[in-house]
Protein backbone atom coordinates (compact mmCIF):
# COMPACT_ATOMS: atom_id res chain seq x y z
CA UNK A 1 0.00 0.00 0.00
CA UNK A 2 1.65 3.17 -1.31
CA UNK A 3 1.82 6.09 1.29
CA UNK A 4 -0.24 9.15 -0.69
CA UNK A 5 -0.08 12.97 0.66
CA UNK A 6 -3.48 14.37 0.02
CA UNK A 7 -4.81 18.11 -0.20
CA UNK A 8 -3.20 18.68 3.17
CA UNK A 9 -0.21 16.28 3.85
CA UNK A 10 -0.74 12.10 4.82
CA UNK A 11 -3.40 10.68 6.32
CA UNK A 12 -4.77 6.85 7.47
CA UNK A 13 -6.55 5.13 9.78
CA UNK A 14 -4.54 4.40 12.62
CA UNK A 15 -3.49 0.75 12.83
CA UNK A 16 -4.55 -0.36 9.27
CA UNK A 17 -2.80 2.79 7.13
CA UNK A 18 -1.17 5.02 9.49
CA UNK A 19 1.50 2.60 11.56
CA UNK A 20 4.67 3.81 13.50
CA UNK A 21 6.82 2.07 10.88
CA UNK A 22 5.37 3.69 8.08
CA UNK A 23 5.39 6.99 10.28
CA UNK A 24 9.63 6.36 10.28
CA UNK A 25 9.66 5.60 6.39
CA UNK A 26 7.65 9.37 6.12
CA UNK A 27 10.34 10.94 8.57
CA UNK A 28 13.13 9.46 6.67
CA UNK A 29 12.16 10.75 3.55
CA UNK A 30 11.29 14.23 4.67
CA UNK A 31 14.62 14.15 6.59
CA UNK A 32 16.53 13.17 3.32
CA UNK A 33 14.93 15.97 1.36
CA UNK A 34 15.34 18.73 3.98
CA UNK A 35 19.85 17.49 3.88
CA UNK A 36 19.27 17.84 0.05
CA UNK A 37 17.87 21.26 0.29
CA UNK A 38 21.11 21.97 2.96
CA UNK A 39 18.62 22.38 5.66
CA UNK A 40 19.64 21.05 9.28
CA UNK A 41 16.69 22.34 11.92
CA UNK A 42 13.42 21.56 11.71
CA UNK A 43 9.90 21.72 14.23
CA UNK A 44 8.07 19.05 15.17
CA UNK A 45 4.44 18.61 17.38
CA UNK A 46 1.52 17.19 16.98
CA UNK A 47 -2.51 17.86 18.08
CA UNK A 48 -4.30 16.10 20.90
CA UNK A 49 -5.07 12.41 18.84
CA UNK A 50 -4.23 8.80 19.95
CA UNK A 51 -0.21 9.01 19.79
CA UNK A 52 0.55 12.34 18.29
CA UNK A 53 2.31 13.76 21.06
CA UNK A 54 4.32 10.69 21.37
CA UNK A 55 4.87 10.34 17.78
CA UNK A 56 6.26 13.69 17.95
CA UNK A 57 8.64 12.66 20.74
CA UNK A 58 9.81 9.68 19.14
CA UNK A 59 10.13 11.71 15.76
CA UNK A 60 12.58 14.48 17.11
CA UNK A 61 15.06 11.86 18.98
CA UNK A 62 14.99 10.05 15.26
CA UNK A 63 15.51 13.48 13.30
CA UNK A 64 17.85 14.29 16.06
CA UNK A 65 19.73 11.04 14.80
CA UNK A 66 20.28 12.05 11.66
CA UNK A 67 21.96 15.27 12.29
CA UNK A 68 19.10 17.70 12.78
CA UNK A 69 18.47 20.69 15.25
CA UNK A 70 15.22 20.07 16.61
CA UNK A 71 12.37 22.17 18.26
CA UNK A 72 9.94 20.19 19.76
CA UNK A 73 6.41 20.91 21.20
CA UNK A 74 6.50 19.62 24.51
CA UNK A 75 2.24 18.52 24.50
CA UNK A 76 -0.50 19.52 21.54
CA UNK A 77 0.40 22.16 19.81
CA UNK A 78 -2.08 24.05 17.04
CA UNK A 79 -0.66 23.65 13.11
CA UNK A 80 -0.46 27.86 13.20
CA UNK A 81 1.52 27.77 15.96
CA UNK A 82 3.62 25.46 14.77
CA UNK A 83 3.82 26.97 11.38
CA UNK A 84 4.58 30.28 13.07
CA UNK A 85 7.16 28.84 14.89
CA UNK A 86 8.85 27.91 11.99
CA UNK A 87 8.72 30.64 9.96
CA UNK A 88 9.46 33.18 12.27
CA UNK A 89 12.79 31.03 13.72
CA UNK A 90 14.11 30.37 10.20
CA UNK A 91 13.76 26.35 10.60
CA UNK A 92 13.68 23.96 7.13
CA UNK A 93 10.46 22.84 7.70
CA UNK A 94 7.34 21.12 9.99
CA UNK A 95 6.76 17.97 10.72
CA UNK A 96 2.86 18.17 12.24
CA UNK A 97 1.06 15.05 13.41
CA UNK A 98 -2.76 15.85 12.61
CA UNK A 99 -5.77 14.32 10.95
CA UNK A 100 -7.18 17.95 11.29
CA UNK A 101 -11.04 16.96 11.12
CA UNK A 102 -11.17 13.75 9.91
CA UNK A 103 -12.50 11.26 12.48
CA UNK A 104 -10.71 10.03 15.24
CA UNK A 105 -9.67 6.57 14.05
CA UNK A 106 -7.35 8.39 11.87
CA UNK A 107 -3.73 10.25 12.14
CA UNK A 108 -1.53 11.73 10.26
CA UNK A 109 1.28 13.82 8.86
CA UNK A 110 1.41 17.10 7.63
CA UNK A 111 4.87 18.55 6.30
CA UNK A 112 5.19 22.36 5.94
CA UNK A 113 8.49 23.43 4.55
CA UNK A 114 10.60 26.54 5.88
CA UNK A 115 7.93 28.99 5.00
CA UNK A 116 5.08 27.70 7.24
CA UNK A 117 2.68 26.57 4.78
CA UNK A 118 1.50 23.31 3.38
CA UNK A 119 4.05 21.49 0.94
CA UNK A 120 3.43 21.97 -2.67
CA UNK A 121 2.07 19.01 -4.81
CA UNK A 122 5.68 18.44 -6.55
CA UNK A 123 7.37 19.02 -2.72
CA UNK A 124 4.97 16.07 -1.89
CA UNK A 125 5.53 13.94 -4.97
CA UNK A 126 9.17 14.30 -4.28
CA UNK A 127 8.85 12.75 -0.62
CA UNK A 128 6.61 10.09 -2.07
CA UNK A 129 9.54 8.87 -4.18
CA UNK A 130 11.93 8.72 -2.04
CA UNK A 131 9.68 6.80 0.53
CA UNK A 132 9.53 4.28 -2.25
CA UNK A 133 12.78 3.97 -2.86
CA UNK A 134 13.59 3.94 0.79
CA UNK A 135 15.74 6.62 1.36
CA UNK A 136 16.94 8.03 4.61
CA UNK A 137 19.58 10.45 5.24
CA UNK A 138 23.26 9.93 6.95
CA UNK A 139 23.95 9.41 10.80
CA UNK A 140 24.73 12.45 12.18
CA UNK A 141 24.57 14.25 15.53
CA UNK A 142 21.68 16.95 16.31
CA UNK A 143 19.86 17.51 19.73
CA UNK A 144 16.28 18.27 20.43
CA UNK A 145 15.17 21.80 22.37
CA UNK A 146 11.60 21.19 23.90
CA UNK A 147 10.02 24.26 24.15
CA UNK A 148 6.40 25.79 24.56
CA UNK A 149 5.91 27.88 21.76
CA UNK A 150 2.31 29.17 22.19
CA UNK A 151 3.91 31.71 24.11
CA UNK A 152 6.04 33.58 20.84
CA UNK A 153 2.75 32.87 18.78
CA UNK A 154 0.16 34.65 21.72
CA UNK A 155 2.65 37.72 21.73
CA UNK A 156 3.14 37.97 18.04
CA UNK A 157 -0.39 37.74 16.49
CA UNK A 158 -1.34 40.84 18.53
CA UNK A 159 0.02 42.34 15.56
CA UNK A 160 -2.52 41.57 13.90
CA UNK A 161 -5.36 42.76 16.79
CA UNK A 162 -7.01 46.20 18.02
CA UNK A 163 -6.67 45.55 21.56
CA UNK A 164 -8.45 49.01 22.30
CA UNK A 165 -11.25 47.50 20.87
CA UNK A 166 -11.75 45.40 23.11
CA UNK A 167 -11.65 47.55 25.88
CA UNK A 168 -14.37 47.88 28.08
CA UNK A 169 -16.43 45.76 25.31
CA UNK A 170 -18.69 43.60 27.71
CA UNK A 171 -17.66 40.40 25.19
CA UNK A 172 -18.79 37.16 26.21
CA UNK A 173 -17.34 34.75 24.03
CA UNK A 174 -18.29 30.84 24.24
CA UNK A 175 -15.43 28.65 23.31
CA UNK A 176 -15.58 25.43 21.56
CA UNK A 177 -12.00 23.85 21.54
CA UNK A 178 -13.19 20.33 20.14
CA UNK A 179 -10.99 18.53 22.69
CA UNK A 180 -8.00 20.13 20.66
CA UNK A 181 -4.83 21.92 20.31
CA UNK A 182 -6.62 24.97 21.15
CA UNK A 183 -7.82 24.93 24.53
CA UNK A 184 -6.06 26.99 26.46
CA UNK A 185 -4.71 29.17 23.78
CA UNK A 186 -7.97 30.93 22.41
CA UNK A 187 -9.22 31.76 25.22
CA UNK A 188 -6.46 32.95 27.14
CA UNK A 189 -5.59 35.25 24.36
CA UNK A 190 -9.85 36.22 24.65
CA UNK A 191 -8.98 36.93 28.50
CA UNK A 192 -6.51 39.15 28.31
CA UNK A 193 -7.90 40.91 25.72
CA UNK A 194 -10.82 41.38 28.56
CA UNK A 195 -13.27 39.45 27.30
CA UNK A 196 -15.33 36.67 28.95
CA UNK A 197 -14.69 33.17 28.58
CA UNK A 198 -16.42 29.89 29.12
CA UNK A 199 -14.78 27.15 27.29
CA UNK A 200 -16.26 23.76 26.12
CA UNK A 201 -14.90 20.20 25.83
CA UNK A 202 -11.46 21.53 26.86
CA UNK A 203 -9.63 18.77 27.74
CA UNK A 204 -7.70 16.39 25.75
CA UNK A 205 -10.12 13.54 24.13
CA UNK A 206 -8.45 12.02 21.66
CA UNK A 207 -12.10 10.66 20.49
CA UNK A 208 -13.28 13.96 20.11
CA UNK A 209 -16.22 13.70 23.11
CA UNK A 210 -17.75 11.77 20.89
CA UNK A 211 -17.89 13.41 17.37
CA UNK A 212 -17.69 11.14 14.58
CA UNK A 213 -16.71 13.98 12.21
CA UNK A 214 -14.97 16.67 14.31
CA UNK A 215 -15.38 19.80 11.90
CA UNK A 216 -16.54 23.07 13.52
CA UNK A 217 -19.13 23.59 11.00
CA UNK A 218 -23.03 24.11 11.15
CA UNK A 219 -23.94 20.56 12.47
CA UNK A 220 -20.37 20.06 14.17
CA UNK A 221 -21.29 23.49 16.96
CA UNK A 222 -25.13 22.65 17.37
CA UNK A 223 -24.14 22.58 20.73
CA UNK A 224 -22.27 25.71 21.02
CA UNK A 225 -24.93 27.39 19.54
CA UNK A 226 -27.27 26.34 22.21
CA UNK A 227 -24.70 27.35 24.99
CA UNK A 228 -24.37 31.01 23.09
CA UNK A 229 -28.02 31.63 23.64
CA UNK A 230 -28.70 29.96 26.74
CA UNK A 231 -25.95 32.04 28.40
CA UNK A 232 -26.66 35.31 26.34
CA UNK A 233 -22.77 35.33 24.51
CA UNK A 234 -21.83 37.82 22.15
CA UNK A 235 -20.20 35.45 20.19
CA UNK A 236 -19.37 31.51 19.79
CA UNK A 237 -16.28 30.49 18.42
CA UNK A 238 -14.80 26.88 17.52
CA UNK A 239 -11.31 25.27 16.42
CA UNK A 240 -11.04 22.00 15.00
CA UNK A 241 -8.86 19.70 16.61
CA UNK A 242 -5.65 21.19 15.61
CA UNK A 243 -6.68 24.53 15.44
CA UNK A 244 -6.11 25.76 11.89
CA UNK A 245 -10.22 25.47 10.99
CA UNK A 246 -12.55 27.84 12.37
CA UNK A 247 -16.67 28.04 13.19
CA UNK A 248 -18.72 30.99 14.42
CA UNK A 249 -22.04 31.28 16.06
CA UNK A 250 -23.72 34.96 15.79
CA UNK A 251 -25.60 36.15 18.61
CA UNK A 252 -28.82 34.68 17.56
CA UNK A 253 -27.27 31.16 18.13
CA UNK A 254 -26.91 30.77 14.12
CA UNK A 255 -23.74 29.57 12.68
CA UNK A 256 -22.22 32.19 10.42
CA UNK A 257 -21.21 30.38 7.33
CA UNK A 258 -17.25 30.79 5.98
CA UNK A 259 -18.88 31.71 3.11
CA UNK A 260 -20.74 34.97 4.95
CA UNK A 261 -18.46 35.54 7.20
CA UNK A 262 -15.02 35.47 5.02
CA UNK A 263 -16.67 38.87 2.67
CA UNK A 264 -17.86 40.20 6.23
CA UNK A 265 -13.83 40.27 7.97
CA UNK A 266 -12.98 41.06 4.32
CA UNK A 267 -14.77 44.73 4.62
CA UNK A 268 -14.12 45.15 7.65
CA UNK A 269 -10.04 44.67 7.38
CA UNK A 270 -10.40 47.16 4.02
CA UNK A 271 -12.89 49.93 5.48
CA UNK A 272 -11.95 49.86 9.29
CA UNK A 273 -8.53 48.66 9.53
CA UNK A 274 -7.25 50.01 5.94
CA UNK A 275 -6.08 46.68 4.31
CA UNK A 276 -5.09 47.20 0.65
CA UNK A 277 -4.04 44.13 -1.63
CA UNK A 278 -5.60 41.18 -3.32
CA UNK A 279 -8.29 39.23 -2.12
CA UNK A 280 -7.67 35.00 -2.76
CA UNK A 281 -10.57 32.73 -2.47
CA UNK A 282 -10.57 28.99 -3.02
CA UNK A 283 -12.91 28.03 -6.15
CA UNK A 284 -15.36 26.29 -3.70
CA UNK A 285 -16.35 30.01 -2.10
CA UNK A 286 -18.51 32.32 -2.29
CA UNK A 287 -18.26 34.72 -5.11
CA UNK A 288 -19.14 37.41 -2.60
CA UNK A 289 -15.79 38.07 -1.96
CA UNK A 290 -14.91 39.54 -5.43
CA UNK A 291 -17.80 41.59 -5.11
CA UNK A 292 -16.44 43.43 -2.40
CA UNK A 293 -13.53 43.53 -3.79
CA UNK A 294 -14.40 45.08 -6.96
CA UNK A 295 -16.40 47.88 -5.41
CA UNK A 296 -13.33 48.67 -3.13
CA UNK A 297 -11.00 48.74 -6.70
CA UNK A 298 -9.22 45.33 -5.20
CA UNK A 299 -8.32 42.31 -7.25
CA UNK A 300 -9.47 38.64 -6.35
CA UNK A 301 -7.46 35.55 -7.16
CA UNK A 302 -9.35 32.39 -7.07
CA UNK A 303 -7.83 28.76 -6.56
CA UNK A 304 -7.79 25.10 -6.82
CA UNK A 305 -9.34 23.90 -3.19
CA UNK A 306 -6.44 23.65 -0.32
CA UNK A 307 -4.54 26.00 1.57
CA UNK A 308 -1.16 24.85 -0.14
CA UNK A 309 -2.70 26.86 -3.30
CA UNK A 310 -3.57 30.26 -0.78
CA UNK A 311 -0.68 29.97 0.87
CA UNK A 312 1.18 29.78 -2.32
CA UNK A 313 -0.46 33.07 -3.49
CA UNK A 314 0.11 34.65 -0.28
CA UNK A 315 3.84 34.02 -0.73
CA UNK A 316 3.65 36.28 -3.65
CA UNK A 317 2.41 39.35 -0.86
CA UNK A 318 0.06 42.08 -1.00
CA UNK A 319 -2.72 40.00 -0.32
CA UNK A 320 -5.45 41.17 2.76
CA UNK A 321 -7.35 37.79 3.10
CA UNK A 322 -6.89 34.07 2.22
CA UNK A 323 -9.94 32.24 2.59
CA UNK A 324 -11.83 28.75 2.12
CA UNK A 325 -15.18 27.42 2.66
CA UNK A 326 -14.02 24.71 4.90
CA UNK A 327 -13.22 26.96 7.71
CA UNK A 328 -10.04 28.67 6.64
CA UNK A 329 -8.39 31.77 6.64
CA UNK A 330 -5.03 33.75 6.64
CA UNK A 331 -4.55 37.54 6.33
CA UNK A 332 -1.26 40.17 5.02
CA UNK A 333 2.23 38.87 6.30
CA UNK A 334 0.93 36.09 8.80
CA UNK A 335 1.56 32.34 7.79
CA UNK A 336 0.59 31.18 4.81
CA UNK A 337 -1.56 28.65 6.63
CA UNK A 338 -4.68 28.13 7.88
CA UNK A 339 -5.03 29.66 11.04
CA UNK A 340 -8.34 29.29 13.44
CA UNK A 341 -7.16 31.44 16.08
CA UNK A 342 -6.98 34.48 13.94
CA UNK A 343 -10.26 34.05 12.90
CA UNK A 344 -11.88 33.45 15.91
CA UNK A 345 -10.18 36.65 17.38
CA UNK A 346 -10.79 38.56 14.77
CA UNK A 347 -14.45 37.53 14.76
CA UNK A 348 -14.59 38.77 18.20
CA UNK A 349 -12.96 42.41 17.33
CA UNK A 350 -15.79 43.01 14.85
CA UNK A 351 -18.21 42.35 17.13
CA UNK A 352 -16.27 44.70 19.75
CA UNK A 353 -15.25 47.83 16.89
CA UNK A 354 -18.74 46.99 15.21
CA UNK A 355 -20.79 47.34 18.67
CA UNK A 356 -23.62 45.01 17.25
CA UNK A 357 -23.57 41.70 16.96
CA UNK A 358 -22.18 39.46 13.86
CA UNK A 359 -25.76 38.73 12.31
CA UNK A 360 -27.11 42.28 12.71
CA UNK A 361 -23.85 43.46 10.47
CA UNK A 362 -24.38 40.83 7.92
CA UNK A 363 -27.79 42.39 7.57
CA UNK A 364 -26.04 45.45 6.67
CA UNK A 365 -23.65 43.81 4.45
CA UNK A 366 -26.26 41.86 2.31
CA UNK A 367 -28.09 45.10 2.23
CA UNK A 368 -25.36 46.31 0.50
CA UNK A 369 -23.99 43.78 -1.79
CA UNK A 370 -26.83 41.56 -2.17
CA UNK A 371 -26.76 37.75 -0.47
CA UNK A 372 -25.01 34.31 -2.51
CA UNK A 373 -25.88 31.22 -1.15
CA UNK A 374 -23.45 28.69 -1.56
CA UNK A 375 -24.33 24.26 0.00
CA UNK A 376 -22.37 21.47 -0.11
CA UNK A 377 -23.56 17.96 0.60
CA UNK A 378 -20.94 15.16 0.84
CA UNK A 379 -21.39 11.80 -1.02
CA UNK A 380 -19.77 8.59 0.43
CA UNK A 381 -17.31 7.69 -2.46
CA UNK A 382 -17.99 3.97 -3.49
CA UNK A 383 -16.37 2.46 -6.40
CA UNK A 384 -19.68 2.82 -8.66
CA UNK A 385 -20.22 6.15 -7.92
CA UNK A 386 -16.47 6.91 -8.28
CA UNK A 387 -16.62 5.50 -11.75
CA UNK A 388 -20.05 7.37 -13.02
CA UNK A 389 -18.85 10.83 -11.47
CA UNK A 390 -15.59 10.07 -13.43
CA UNK A 391 -17.33 8.96 -16.53
CA UNK A 392 -19.82 11.78 -16.96
CA UNK A 393 -18.37 14.45 -15.72
CA UNK A 394 -14.54 14.35 -15.29
CA UNK A 395 -14.29 12.36 -18.84
CA UNK A 396 -16.77 14.75 -20.48
CA UNK A 397 -18.29 17.84 -21.26
CA UNK A 398 -21.78 17.80 -19.69
CA UNK A 399 -24.12 19.66 -21.39
CA UNK A 400 -27.37 19.51 -18.52
CA UNK A 401 -27.17 18.38 -14.90
CA UNK A 402 -29.96 18.22 -12.72
CA UNK A 403 -32.38 19.04 -15.70
CA UNK A 404 -30.42 22.93 -16.13
CA UNK A 405 -28.35 23.92 -19.39
CA UNK A 406 -24.56 23.97 -18.55
CA UNK A 407 -23.28 27.19 -20.20
CA UNK A 408 -19.75 26.60 -19.54
CA UNK A 409 -16.98 24.96 -17.61
CA UNK A 410 -14.37 25.62 -15.14
CA UNK A 411 -11.86 22.69 -14.31
CA UNK A 412 -9.86 24.52 -12.00
CA UNK A 413 -10.90 22.30 -9.26
CA UNK A 414 -13.17 18.84 -9.95
CA UNK A 415 -16.03 20.23 -12.52
CA UNK A 416 -17.42 23.87 -12.19
CA UNK A 417 -20.74 23.97 -14.19
CA UNK A 418 -21.85 27.53 -15.10
CA UNK A 419 -25.58 27.88 -15.62
CA UNK A 420 -27.41 30.13 -17.96
CA UNK A 421 -28.56 32.35 -14.95
CA UNK A 422 -24.90 32.66 -13.20
CA UNK A 423 -25.66 29.93 -11.05
CA UNK A 424 -22.74 27.13 -10.75
CA UNK A 425 -22.45 23.57 -9.52
CA UNK A 426 -19.42 21.95 -8.80
CA UNK A 427 -18.54 18.45 -7.49
CA UNK A 428 -14.95 17.41 -6.51
CA UNK A 429 -13.26 14.48 -5.16
CA UNK A 430 -11.95 14.99 -1.14
CA UNK A 431 -8.22 14.64 -1.66
CA UNK A 432 -8.34 13.73 2.11
CA UNK A 433 -11.46 11.39 2.23
CA UNK A 434 -13.23 9.61 0.50
CA UNK A 435 -16.15 11.78 -0.47
CA UNK A 436 -17.24 13.69 -3.68
CA UNK A 437 -18.26 16.99 -2.26
CA UNK A 438 -21.12 18.86 -4.47
CA UNK A 439 -21.52 22.51 -4.49
CA UNK A 440 -24.05 25.07 -5.57
CA UNK A 441 -24.25 28.55 -5.68
CA UNK A 442 -27.15 31.10 -6.28
CA UNK A 443 -29.07 33.94 -5.20
CA UNK A 444 -31.42 32.08 -3.26
CA UNK A 445 -30.97 29.39 -0.56
CA UNK A 446 -34.45 27.79 -1.89
CA UNK A 447 -33.33 27.48 -5.49
CA UNK A 448 -29.47 26.42 -4.08
CA UNK A 449 -30.99 23.45 -1.71
CA UNK A 450 -33.20 22.27 -4.29
CA UNK A 451 -30.91 21.81 -7.16
CA UNK A 452 -28.71 19.83 -4.60
CA UNK A 453 -31.93 17.84 -3.74
CA UNK A 454 -32.29 17.02 -7.67
CA UNK A 455 -28.33 16.03 -8.33
CA UNK A 456 -27.64 14.09 -5.29
CA UNK A 457 -31.32 12.52 -6.39
CA UNK A 458 -29.99 11.59 -9.89
CA UNK A 459 -26.67 10.08 -8.92
CA UNK A 460 -27.81 6.19 -9.49
CA UNK A 461 -25.16 4.99 -11.81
Amino acid sequence: MRIKFGTSGWRGIIAREFTWDRVDRVADAIGLLLRREGRNSIVIGGDCRFLSPELAESTADRMAGYGFEVLLSPGPCPTPVLSHACRKGGHGGVINFTASHNPPLYNGIKFSPWHGGPAGSDLTASIEKIIEEEGKPERGSGSVVSKDLRSDYSRDIQKYLNPDAFMNSGLKVVYDAFSGAGSGLLDRILVELGASVRVLNGARDPLFAGRQHPEPGESGTADLAIQVVSSGASLGVATDGDADRFGIIDENGKFVSPHDFLPLLLNYLVEVKGYTGVAVRSVTTSSLIDRIARDHGLKTVVTPVGFKYLGAEMLCGNVILAGEESGGLSITDHIPEKDGILACLLAAEMVCAGGKGLAAQLDDLWQKYGRIHVSRVDLRLDGSLRDYITKNYFESDPSEIAGLSVDSIDRTDGVRMILESGDWILIRLSGTEPLARIYVQSDSAEKTDGILEKITAGFHP
